[in-house]
């Protein structure tokens, strides 16, 4: 006997997630995802793990939705650590990516006079160099110009970083998505596949043209 053919339910949630923070459009950029794994991402997390109240309190208040608090309660903090671990493991040439353009952006700071930046390019950190040009912005500032072409070619492009979570959804209340990392959850299933994945493209066909399971 043939299988039923079957819909995805109208009411499934996919959000597509990058090391399991909410992946809007800074987060698919190698340079700018580097900069907020930095710079945001961690600081949060480790906000979190020692402090976990302060988050819950800030949460409290409508006025601090939107601020950067974990949506989670204290029985998480266990969960945030290991992916403050996994952060600081799997994202290791991200961060120091990121490390290396403060190293770059101070230089031009201190360097960079508004004559030619020819001699500068040997000062570049290695891991930035070829992935970089110097230039001047409208207002003759000293600025980074990221060649994202090639960073999408490189190692700071993880497309093993990325999934999509899948979850049912009952009603329009949904709680603010980008300062809280999404944790494993019996609600939720995490597809670990890159966002080109052509399986996702025939999972969403469902919505529309019944499949067999």
């Amino acid at each position: 006997m043939r299988s039923k053919n079957l819909y995805l339910k109208q009411n499934i949630l996919a959000e597509p997630l990058f090391n399991q923070w909410y992946a809007w459009s800074f987060l698919i950029p190698p340079a700018s995802a580097a900069m907020y794994i930095a710079n945001s991402h961690l600081k949060i997390l480790q906000s979190f793990a020692s402090a976990p109240q302060i988050h819950i309190n800030a949460l409290k208040n409508p006025a601090m939705i939107g601020g950067p608090f974990i949506n989670y309660d204290s029985s998480r903090v266990p969960d945030i650590k290991r992916l403050i671990d996994k952060t600081l493991t799997g994202q290791k040439d991200m961060l120091e990516f990121a490390e290396a353009v403060k190293t770059l952006d101070q230089m031009l700071v201190n360097e960079a006079t508004g004559y030619s930046m020819e001699a500068l390019y040997s000062k570049i950190p290695d891991l930035l160099k070829g992935y970089v040009e110097l230039v001047y912005d409208l207002r003759d500032n000293p600025s980074i110009r990221f060649l994202e072409g090639l960073l999408y070619k490189s190692k700071f492009y993880k497309t093993e970083s990325q999934s999509v979570a899948l979850s049912e959804i009952n009603t329009d209340a949904r709680a603010f998505v980008f300062s809280t990392p999404r944790l494993e959850s019996n609600e939720r299933l995490s597809l670990n596949v890159p966002f080109e994945s052509e399986a996702l493209d025939e999972l969403f066909k469902m919505k529309t043209t019944p499949r067999s399971l």
